[in-house]
C-alpha cells in the first residue's frame, strides 16, 4: 500500500500601518519595509506599491519560482528569466476585482534540446503555483524561450 504524503501547513504574517491620507507601510520580520498606497486611479500616487501591484507582482514572482523549481526537478539549467505581468481590474457584480492576469515569461535555456522540456515545465507551473491556486482571476502564461544561439 502506497503511503499518503503528509503536507504541512504554513502561516505568514505582516504588518500594515497607516501614515497619511491613502498611504502606509507594509512590513514583516526580516523584510524591508515598503510604502503602500492607492494607485492613481483611486486617489493615490504612482510612487508607492498598491494592493493591485502587490497581487499581480506576487503572482508573477510565484510563477517564476515555481517554474525554476520545475526546471531544477528536471535537472535543466535556466540561463535567464524575466517576466512581465499585466492585470485587468474590472467592476463586476457591484464590486471591483482582478479578472485576468497575463504573464509573459522570457526564458533562456542552455540548448535547443531543453526548450521542449522547458515548455512542459511552464505548462505545469500555473497549476502548481500557490498564488494562481488562491485567486479567482484567470491566469494566462504567454512564454517565449530562447538559447544563447537563438535569441528571441
Amino acid at each position: 500500500m502506497e503511503q499518503k504524503k503528509i503536507y504541512r501547513t504554513f502561516e505568514f504574517e505582516n504588518l500594515v500601518a497607516w501614515k497619511s491620507e491613502f498611504r502606509g507601510t507594509l512590513s514583516a520580520t526580516e523584510h524591508s519595509t515598503i510604502e503602500i498606497g492607492n494607485p492613481p486611479v483611486f486617489k493615490g500616487t504612482p510612487d508607492v506599491w498598491s494592493p493591485e501591484d502587490l497581487l499581480i507582482g506576487g503572482l508573477n514572482a510565484c510563477l517564476m519560482l515555481t517554474f525554476l523549481h520545475q526546471m531544477q526537478r528536471r535537472k535543466l539549467e535556466v540561463l535567464a528569466y524575466e517576466s512581465s505581468a499585466q492585470g485587468t481590474l474590472e467592476h463586476l457584480d457591484e464590486k471591483y476585482r482582478v479578472t485576468k492576469i497575463v504573464v509573459r515569461p522570457r526564458v533562456s535555456v542552455k540548448s535547443a534540446d531543453d526548450i521542449a522540456a522547458a515548455r512542459e515545465a511552464i505548462r505545469e507551473t500555473e497549476g502548481l503555483c500557490m498564488i494562481s491556486n488562491s485567486i479567482l482571476a484567470t491566469v494566462r502564461l504567454d512564454p517565449e524561450f530562447d538559447t544563447p544561439s537563438t535569441p528571441v
